[in-house]
């Protein structure tokens, strides 16, 4: 019996042992292939870093942390989109404007002649853009569109916007957007231009401008800013992501900019314009199939993004719209759409879009064609 149950446990020690060995060849396993795993994502990000970033004619360190170089306009990032390898780039005459924009935005300094400012990408930029979905899962919108009646095109939308500083989480953005659409699903193309708090875009709580392209709904083409190839700089000082040194105040002074999306077609060219005069850049109507002759809807308002704990953060001031206090929500004033004679038109038939009624709300004036759109944000937002 004693030899038996030495037999028993020499086999169970055996046993233990290759069930040991075993479990570290599995772990080890997962280690290695992990390792390459993470590897291969770091040798990637070095590919995008060294696209991206050309030598520069001149850097220019800013005082909010950011790195501009100035690159040669014909050799700018954007041109390395295979659609864009025989693209011409027509220099600009420089716009000054002297207007109250320089009094709250922060700019770089202008680029020598010839060059154009492009933000520096650094590696935690792509890891943070690598976190980002292009699903608009527990992203919610409260302001208006217009869709195109049978026969009709957008060539363009514009509107003066308050900018604000709400409070967001890590994993939260808050968000307002002047948004030209056509299509759907995987071939649905977007263009937006707007003002955003985004900590996963940008890394800080600051609020800042935005642009973002696609072209098969956030598939495999597009992209905030200059982190892809795609959006063309012309402007030797204004840039897309520019930070707000100041916001608006609650029953205090508002602070607004204007946007303007609008499409050249002689110059197969969607520019983005500020303040009627600055060109900040364009899209080449090459990287839109579905604009195709133009945009098919265009949406005003605010868009927010939940957090992993299902909160949604406050849009705007996270105060409700008051129609007696405008100022103390966010508003979009002179809502317009670029007509197929290219003449700016209020729009008349417009469709509200509220996707969480429990927290946010917007309304249209259709009178002055101004839209107030805001709210506190919170749980159970479905």
């Amino acid at each position: 019996m004693a030899s038996f149950l030495g037999l028993r446990i020499i086999h169970f020690l055996a046993l233990l042992g290759n069930l040991i060995l075993a479990n570290h060849v599995l772990v080890e396993g997962r280690v290695d292939r992990s390792s390459m795993l993470m590897k291969e994502q770091q040798l990637n990000i070095e590919r995008q870093l060294n696209l991206l970033n050309k030598s520069p004619v001149k850097t220019m360190h800013t005082a909010w942390g950011d790195i501009y170089d100035c690159i040669e306009i014909h050799k700018q990032p954007a041109l390395d989109h295979p659609l864009l390898k025989d693209h011409k780039i027509e220099m600009q005459e420089d716009s000054v404007s002297t207007n109250s924009l320089n009094s709250f935005i922060n700019q770089v300094d202008e680029c020598p002649k010839g060059t154009v400012p492009i933000r520096r990408t650094t590696r935690e930029d792509l890891i943070r853009a690598n976190l980002l979905s292009n699903s608009e899962s527990n992203q919610y919108r409260a302001g208006v569109s217009y869709v195109t009646k049978l026969g009709e095109t957008i060539y363009g939308a514009s509107g003066v916007v308050n900018v604000w500083n709400p409070i967001v989480n890590q994993d939260q953005f808050s968000s307002a957007e002047i948004t030209l659409q056509s299509g759907s699903g995987e071939q649905m193309s977007v263009i937006k231009y707007g003002w955003t708090v985004d900590p996963q875009l940008y890394g800080d709580n600051v609020t800042r401008s935005f642009v973002y392209w696609t072209a098969d709904g956030g598939k495999k083409t597009g992209c905030y800013n200059t982190l892809c190839p795609g959006f063309v700089q012309v402007h030797p000082k204004w840039v897309p992501e520019m930070p707000f040194s100041h916001a608006s105040k609650i029953d205090g002074t508002q602070v607004t900019f204007s946007a303007q999306i609008t499409l050249d077609d002689a110059e197969g060219k969607w520019w983005l314009t500020i303040q009627r005069d600055i060109r900040i850049g364009y899209w080449p109507k090459a990287l839109f199939p579905a604009f195709a002759p133009g945009a098919a809807s265009v949406f005003w308002g605010g868009r927010v993004k939940s957090g992993i704990d299902g909160m949604s953060p406050p849009m705007c001031s996270g105060q409700p719209i008051n129609d007696a206090y405008p100022a103390k929500a966010g508003f979009i004033n002179s809502l317009q759409y670029v007509d197929m004679d290219n003449q700016y038109v209020n729009p008349e038939k417009i469709e509200s879009i509220i996707d969480c009624p429990e927290h946010y709300n917007a309304k249209y004036f259709q009178g002055n064609s101004d839209l107030h759109f805001g709210g506190s944000g919170g749980a159970n937002c479905k």
